[in-house]
């Protein structure tokens, strides 16, 4: 090899390698504290939405904050349970009693908007999970008697979609949580494994994370483990995040917008997610 090519050989993997890290640095998620939210005593469930309302459970009353509004309260006499509460818009949320089998919906002051929807009614007897979905009218439901992944329109009360087995088929076990975005469909389970299915119901692919939470974000999610959190681009990789300065443990993570929310036993620590 004369001495020309070797220099060009040379040059060009320094290029490579110079393209390849700049590509990297962009692709490192970060993040920046904004502020942070006590959690009123006494609350058992926390759940927030997508302009940042913060809805706490306390037995069968439920609290909304907001930043641009007065809290509000409303005391639900006939719930057990109150186990997902999720937004269809920024006047109607559905609230999910997995005791009851019962779906029912609030308007944003928390006031009854339309009758409730009682799954067994449907042939649904062990619904676990749901999530509300980018399509209109639309929400998912995992019925664990069967292991069945649906699309219910909420309005005519039918199946659109459904998936039978999804724990077979996606070689997961334990408990399932639905959180659906822009990219898809987020199955992830209480063994670790994390899966994010198309709008046709198919799988992209599967990951698994030792992790204490876990919410997804663009192509990928943040997880917490071992009081660090990370971020995983489903097809890039991980990158550490932030180190969690608190003897607290992480109970969950949460996503509105730009802003990441990573929730202690007595407060809410809000960041900023950096473009």
């Amino acid at each position: 090899m004369n001495l020309f090519n070797l220099k060009n050989k040379i040059t060009c993997l320094f290029v490579l390698l110079g393209s390849f890290l700049a590509f990297s640095q962009e692709t490192l998620m970060q993040i920046e504290a904004e502020r942070t939210i006590e959690i009123p005593e006494g609350s058992t469930a926390v759940f927030i939405d997508g302009q940042l309302n913060v809805y706490f459970v306390n037995k069968d009353e439920i609290s909304k904050q907001s930043s641009y509004s007065t809290p509000i309260k409303q005391s639900l006499k006939q719930w057990q349970t109150v186990d997902d509460i999720e937004t269809i818009s920024t006047l109607k949320v559905s609230v999910f009693s997995k005791s009851q089998q019962q779906i029912c919906f609030l308007d944003n002051t928390l006031s009854a908007n339309g009758n409730c929807i009682n799954l067994d009614d449907l042939g649904l007897f062990n619904v676990g999970a749901i999530a509300t979905s980018k399509r209109p009218d639309m929400l998912w439901l995992y019925d664990e008697l069967n292991s069945s992944l649906i699309l219910f329109n909420f309005i005519s009360k039918k199946e659109i979609q459904k998936v039978d087995n999804l724990q077979g088929i996606l070689g997961i076990s334990g408990e399932i949580t639905l959180n659906e975005n822009e990219s898809g469909l987020w199955i992830s389970s209480s063994d670790g494994k994390i899966c994010l299915m198309d709008d046709f119901m198919n799988v992209v692919r599967c990951v698994s994370e030792t992790n204490q939470a876990m919410i997804p974000f663009a192509d990928g999610f943040f997880f917490v483990n071992e009081n660090r959190l990370y971020y995983r681009d489903l097809f890039e990789g991980v990158n550490e995040v932030h180190k969690i300065s608190t003897t607290e443990n992480i109970r969950e993570l949460y996503i509105s917008g730009n802003q990441l929310i990573v929730r202690t036993s007595s407060k809410l620590n809000v960041f900023i997610i950096q473009p």
